[in-house]
């Protein structure tokens, strides 16, 4: 009985992995949104909030779009334009810490910038991107598989 039921929640996380991803990805930028509004205060630093933003409105726009009834093809083209900037951004945010701050671009803050660090935003986007193109891909597979029955 045991196997059964452990077979089954499997089948069922299997069934919704690209959903799963998609919460992940949405808890993730909702931690770095809420990290960054109170770390990055002044100046140019307002970007990575407003990356965190962005990549916080994708992923939940990601979640709309899997768990609609209807796949909307101009939908998940606009959300994966998103995902787009956002993985920009990432690469934007790692030029700009390996760069620092430029004079005349605002308040100057001393503070060391790991510059690595938004790359994070890169992997989010990526992950973000591919759960929802590849969630989509599979649903309309789905949706040919059972018009053919």
């Amino acid at each position: 009985m045991q196997a059964q039921s452990i077979r089954t929640i499997w089948r069922t996380v299997a069934a919704h992995r690209f959903q799963v991803m998609s919460a992940v990805v949405l808890g993730w930028s909702i931690y770095y949104t809420v990290t960054l509004a109170v770390v990055h205060t002044t100046g140019p630093e307002l970007y990575g909030v407003m990356t965190a933003v962005l990549a916080t409105v994708a992923a939940s726009s990601n979640l709309v779009l899997l768990r609609s009834p209807r796949i909307r093809v101009i939908a998940t083209g606009a959300v994966i334009v998103l995902w787009t900037v956002v993985v920009l951004g990432g690469i934007a945010g790692t030029i700009a810490h390996l760069v620092g701050p430029l004079p005349g671009h605002g308040p100057i803050d001393l503070r060391p910038r790991p510059i690595a660090a938004p790359l994070v935003f890169t992997l989010l986007g990526s992950i973000g991107a591919a759960a929802l193109f590849f969630g989509q891909r599979a649903r309309m597979r789905g949706a040919s598989a059972s018009e053919r029955e």
